[in-house]
């Protein structure tokens, strides 16, 4: 197969498809910030992986957005038919919301879900505080829902973290990666929630916490570059991981940035997809 990036429209949005010369029918969905700290995609493309991107912005995770999705979904699958059924959903920051959402409608679909500090909870961001001129995004959040109140914003009772005990149900391999001291999507009232209803039912989850982490950089192996604020990446991060059971929010390990943590967690769905 010849390495090639491809465009089309599906419903009026753009779309993206990066096919690798080695291509193996898996493939990478993400959701939003398609090129932002993509190392590990970047490794992935180049044991064969897909990767894709529907560009539908600003409609944070809405029904509309799920219909859209949908619909690309299955002009995706006719237009290239050696993809796999089933899509590697990835949602960074507001992108967990198309992700989430995009599982609870079509489970089927879904092969594994990776989250890195992801918005589970709209009511938490966009801010409505004019400090972090947010307020613009929270008018587009009421309109894109048809909430017709800040009531109704309020009391809407399908945020991702609502639905946990519904998402775990479905039992899709989900990776986990946040930093505790995201000053954007604040840790506590997103991934945290998440963490902690796992961790009170013994449910099995993938999850790396960066302590004193941002926003900035998601995901591993991103290094070289600066934040917002002129602080470099680093190149290692103390962590609270699943994957390390001494581990705790007292007592981290220490790991290097590195995509193989990330990786990991791919090698093993597509092991356990097979022997399935």
């Amino acid at each position: 197969m010849t390495e090639r990036e491809e465009f089309f429209i599906v419903a009026g949005y753009r779309a993206t498809v990066l096919i690798p010369e080695n291509a193996n029918g898996e493939w990478l969905w993400k959701t939003e910030f398609f090129h932002a700290f993509d190392k590990a995609e970047q490794d992935l493309y180049l044991m064969g992986y897909t990767r894709v991107y529907y560009e539908i912005s600003d409609k944070y995770g809405s029904p509309q957005a799920i219909k859209l999705m949908d619909g690309f979904y299955h002009e995706l699958i006719k237009r290239y038919s050696f993809l796999d059924k089933k899509c590697h959903l990835i949602g960074f920051s507001r992108g967990g919301l198309y992700a989430f959402n995009f599982v609870m409608a079509y489970p089927q679909r879904v092969k594994s879900v990776y989250l890195d500090a992801p918005v589970l909870d709209l009511r938490s961001w966009p801010r409505t505080d004019p400090k972090f001129g947010e307020i613009n995004l929270h008018e587009q959040v009421m309109k894109e829902y048809g909430f017709k109140s800040e009531e109704e914003f309020e009391n809407y009772g399908c945020y991702p973290v609502c639905r946990l005990a519904e998402y775990f149900k479905l039992n899709i391999p989900t990776l986990l990666i946040a930093g505790t001291d995201d000053t954007t999507v604040t840790y506590s009232e997103n991934s945290q929630r998440m963490i902690g209803y796992c961790a009170a039912r013994d449910k099995p989850f993938i999850f790396y916490v960066k302590l004193g982490a941002d926003h900035h950089p998601h995901s591993f192996g991103n290094t070289g570059g600066i934040d917002m604020y002129g602080r470099a990446y680093p190149e290692k991060f103390m962590v609270y991981s699943s994957e390390y059971k001494e581990s705790s929010y007292s007592s981290p390990h220490e790991i290097e940035s590195n995509t193989r943590f990330i990786i990991d967690f791919y090698k093993k769905e597509i092991k356990t997809e097979v022997k399935k």
